[in-house]
Parts: structure tokens; sequence; C-alpha cells
């Protein structure tokens, strides 16, 4: 578990109330209780290296063992989970932006915004259990909207 006294945990829901859990080295959005899942407890930590008025943050599963991060594909930008401590970013780890994401308020609602590719934001699949995406979105829409609830 990360030890650093600002992190906090929360479970992530999209505007579905589906909550994002960690299966086959993806993070899924579904019903923990039809899909035979766990949800996943998200531990969260500012980028103390960017612009505090974005909230830019990090968001780390398993602990904060593993974070998400934006890679680059032939298909453009895309989410992956990678073996890198979350402290380790907070203190200011190598290529921190692309495990950052600004968070943007939308009054209860957030939208996840990946710091290393402007316009493009953390989205909820259509269909469900398959992968969280980036999407390249201007309006907010349901897909792109998260509710951050105080794990324990």
């Amino acid at each position: 578990m990360c030890s650093l006294p600002m992190a906090r945990y929360y479970i992530i829901k999209d505007a579905d109330q589906k909550a994002l859990y960690v299966r086959d080295d993806q993070l899924l959005v579904g019903d923990p209780d039809a899909d035979n899942c766990c949800a996943e407890k998200i531990c969260v930590l500012p980028n103390r290296g960017l612009d505090r008025t974005k909230v830019p943050i990090f968001l780390g599963i398993q602990g904060g063992s593993r974070c998400l991060a934006c890679v680059e594909t032939a298909e453009g930008p895309s989410l992956k989970l990678e073996d890198v401590n979350i402290e380790d970013l907070y203190k200011g780890g190598e290529q921190a932006t692309r495990f950052t994401f600004f968070q943007r308020s939308l009054g209860s609602a957030f939208r996840l915004e990946a710091a290393a590719w402007p316009g493009w934001f953390l989205c909820g699949p259509a269909e469900r259990q398959q992968p969280v995406q980036l999407t390249k979105e201007t309006e907010p829409s349901a897909c792109t909207e998260f509710y951050f609830e105080q794990g324990q």
C-alpha cells in the first residue's frame, strides 16, 4: 500500500455506477456483482511537477505498485497499466507526464484528461467488461464522466 500521507484511495465509477476493476492486466469497467469482480481501490496522488490549478494526478492500482499510463500506438494514444510505483512518480520520476491526468470537475463528477495528450479523456467503454480507453472529445458526455467514492 502507498505509505505517503497525502495518498487517497477511491472507488472510481462511471455515470452508470459501474466500477473500475482489473482483470487480465487491463483496467475494465463493470458491475462488481454481475461481472464477478471486485472494484479496484485506486490510489490517487498529485503530480507536483505540473500546474496545480489543473489538478494533475497519478492513478495507481494494486496499492500503488502499478500506474495507469498513456502510451502512443499506431492508432493514437492508448492506456496501459505499467509496473511503476506511484510513490516514485510522486517524488519526481522520469517521464511522469504520461502517467498524469488532469482532474476536471463537473459538479459531483470528474473528467480525466491525459496530460501528455491534451484533448484526450479517459472514457468508459460502451460494452461491459471492456477496458477503459482514451477518446478525443470536446464536450463532456456520460462516457467521460467519473465519480470518485472515498475508499477505506
